[in-house]
């Protein structure tokens, strides 16, 4: 296959951006490739030799919908792990409270969480995974060998889900603090504010004596008399 030239690669461009929309208003199964190319003002064979069928397009549109992956795993790894954590929340809230980002890319994250198709575990193995392993490797150095990696995971869950809190609800914040209202949209004040609040329950987290005592006292035998 040759190379795609400029014209090539603006045709891919229409495409993504045709069905990103159109898989974000209407979802999958009702979105049909006709109207893709009609929306996009190409024909039928580019889809074909760009994407290769309709599966294959609405794989690379939730790819294309969640960049995030590869800017956030491909965060700055100098410094410190708690420059790292800084960095790494910086960056995902950067991407996803772009103002340039289309509206469609989070509508269609948001629909593909509440009505997950098959193309959910592709996202999560060739998009989403890089980010979790980043995040958790940090995480993971900051608490040390001695807490637990369920407790791991669920304190990574927490850094991302304060992230995306200030997203997917920016609107209801605004309205519940109005004096508030340029918060939801201020990176740089939301990046310090999540780090600080995660690094003081990390910080208690590792702190935290004997993880393990819990589990050896369930698991002690009793004495008969």
């Amino acid at each position: 296959m040759q190379k795609p030239n400029t014209s090539s690669v603006d045709t891919r461009e229409l495409i993504l951006n045709a069905a990103g929309r159109s898989f974000a208003e209407n979802g999958f199964h009702a979105t049909t490739v006709r109207r893709i190319t009609r929306e996009a003002g190409v024909n039928l064979a580019a889809v074909n030799y760009h994407f290769h069928d309709k599966h294959e397009l609405y794989i690379s549109v939730l790819k294309r919908a969640h960049q995030a992956a590869a800017i956030t795993a491909a965060a700055d790894r100098a410094g410190t792990p708690r420059q790292q954590l800084r960095t790494f929340i910086r960056m995902f809230l950067a991407y996803l409270l772009d103002p340039k980002r289309p509206a469609w890319q989070g509508s269609l994250i948001a629909r593909e969480m509440a009505q997950p198709t098959q193309a959910l575990d592709r996202l999560v193995a060739e998009s989403v995974e890089p980010v979790k392993r980043r995040i958790v490797g940090i995480v993971r150095e900051l608490l040390g060998p001695g807490v637990p990696q369920p407790q791991v995971n669920l304190a990574c869950l927490s850094v991302m889900g304060q992230c995306l809190h200030y997203v997917h609800c920016r609107e209801m914040i605004s309205r519940l603090f109005p004096e508030e209202r340029r918060v939801p949209r201020d990176v740089e004040t939301l990046a310090g504010h999540i780090f600080q609040f995660s690094l003081a329950g990390l910080n208690a987290m590792k702190n935290r004596e004997k993880w393990d005592a819990p589990r050896r006292r369930r698991s002690r035998p009793k004495l008969s008399l």
